[in-house]
């Protein structure tokens, strides 16, 4: 799912209601970022490990080369927040969780009881 449609989804299901979303971008770093309630702030830049690891959570609707590039370092620098993302790149991971909810829910709630971090959307058929 593109970024686009996600935060559409996530508006109409009143989701940023309940945390303060930080947007980052690859490309538009500083400019404007979508205002969805609670007004527009400048994007940071995605690239920004630093600025990565104070975040709780990350969703990255980034692709596989962007989770190639900064998710190892992520880690390595010991981040211990959730990453979420529907590329490729970690799908194999034996430390990633494959999200298909609501089929493998008591998987999810499983992994997340059991301290893992890394969920990842599988594709459609």
């Amino acid at each position: 799912m593109v970024g686009s449609v996600l935060l559409e989804r996530m508006r109409a299901e009143g989701d940023f209601e309940h945390f303060e979303p930080v947007f980052f971008s690859t490309s538009q770093a500083g400019e404007l970022g979508p205002d969805v309630g609670q007004g527009k702030k400048p994007l940071r830049d995605a690239t920004d490990t630093k600025a990565l690891a104070e975040m709780d959570a990350i969703i990255s609707c980034q692709g596989g080369d962007y989770t190639t590039s900064v998710h190892g370092d992520l880690r390595g620098s010991g981040w211990k927040g959730y990453w979420i993302d529907a590329a490729s790149t970690l799908r194999m991971a034996d430390d990633s969780v494959i999200v298909l909810d609501p089929v493998n829910r008591r998987r999810i709630d499983e992994a997340i009881a059991a301290g893992q971090r890394d969920f990842i959307g599988a594709t459609a058929p």
